[in-house]
């Protein structure tokens, strides 16, 4: 695998993990709220955020080193630091639900714009942007 190719996919799988992160944040508790019935089914345990931040720590941390190393441009570097730990905050020194869907959701933003950013940083160091991969590649 191309380092272009390995940076792209680094960036898209972290960029879907800080939009699940953000659906699970935001839209979950709504349903839960919204119907009392599915809480009992889809009760999500203590230990997810700490899953969930494990995941993103590593993986972010390897795909903003890899592009900065490229780029040479830190506002994603500063940018990814920021949402980790946000993250790492909500999922490990916040007691209340609701500051901690605050927090964990503010972080998970400023994690996916540092993706993003970092993606877009690359694209415009070559000057193209990054494609889609075809099927042969994907």
């Amino acid at each position: 695998m191309t380092s272009d190719r390995r940076q792209r996919w680094l960036d898209g799988f972290a960029v879907t993990a800080s939009v699940l992160c953000l659906i699970h944040c935001l839209v979950l508790p709504a349903i839960l709220v919204a119907l009392p019935v599915l809480a009992t089914m889809l009760a999500v345990p203590e230990t997810f955020h700490a899953i969930a931040f494990a995941l993103a720590l590593p993986t972010s941390v390897l795909a903003i080193a890899s592009g900065y190393r490229r780029h040479r441009r830190r506002w994603p570097f500063i940018l990814a630091g920021a949402g980790l730990t946000l993250l790492g905050i909500g999922a490990f020194a916040i007691d209340t639900e609701t500051a901690e869907r605050a927090v964990s959701t503010t972080g998970a933003v400023l994690l996916a714009v540092a993706h993003v950013g970092n993606w877009r940083a690359l694209s415009h160091r070559t000057g193209t942007r990054p494609a889609c991969p075809t099927e042969d590649e994907a």
